[in-house]
């Protein structure tokens, strides 16, 4: 079902497709991506935000503080506070991260250490546990192997399966899943159009090979 063909149709480099078809074909197969529709919507997803399967980590690099307070309103709510975390990756993901999905404070180094990882990011010491213990891999000791190119495709199939998203692939509610990767009301800002189109050439691929 899944092959090199249907990760370029997504937008991914041949040279890339290659490298990660395998391990993704793999992993898909043992949490049930199986479908035209949940493979479309699953290798479209990831296609977007590892932009084609090259970033595989969260960078945390801003360079104005007005990027820094648009992306998290909440937690740095003003120009003041942002400035000190421009240019500033480590004291960024420590800020924004602090006190989420498992992490300690900003001053545990959680943010940093646990960052966004993976095809589909694994972000939050409590969410590398849950996958490093279903994988059988030691991700919360090492978090740095969710970004390696095997690492990245087992734990986002993983992630994936888990939050039940191939039930929403099903009923082709591609939107929905777009609004529960981001956490927030999807927006042409969000990338959905390019999301949508990588997701109907992926699944335009797909229909062919089973013609």
């Amino acid at each position: 079902m899944l092959n090199s063909t249907t990760l370029i149709a997504a937008g991914i480099a041949p040279r890339v497709a290659e490298a990660f078809a395998g391990p993704l074909a793999q992993a898909c197969e043992r949490f049930e991506i199986h479908t035209p529709a949940r493979v479309a919507a699953f290798v479209s997803q990831c296609a977007f935000e590892s932009r084609g399967f090259v970033v595989l980590e969260e960078r945390m690099l801003h360079r104005t503080p007005e990027r820094i307070c648009a992306t998290w309103p909440l937690r740095v709510p003003d120009l003041g506070t942002a400035e000190a975390l421009v240019g500033a990756p480590q004291a960024l993901a420590n800020t924004v991260h602090a006190g989420c999905h498992g992490n300690g404070d900003a001053a545990s180094g959680d943010g940093w250490r646990y960052r966004g990882r993976g095809l589909i990011r694994l972000l939050g010491r409590a969410t590398y546990c849950a996958a490093g213990t279903a994988l059988q891999r030691p991700y919360e000791e090492q978090p740095d192997l969710v970004a390696r190119p095997a690492d990245a495709c087992w734990a986002a199939a993983w992630l994936w399966h888990s939050r039940g998203l191939n039930e929403l692939a099903d009923r082709l509610q591609f939107d929905a899943i777009t609004r529960f990767l981001l956490h927030e009301p999807v927006s042409p800002m969000s990338g959905l159009y390019e999301r949508r189109a990588l997701y109907r050439g992926a699944l335009a691929a797909l229909e062919d090979m089973r013609c």
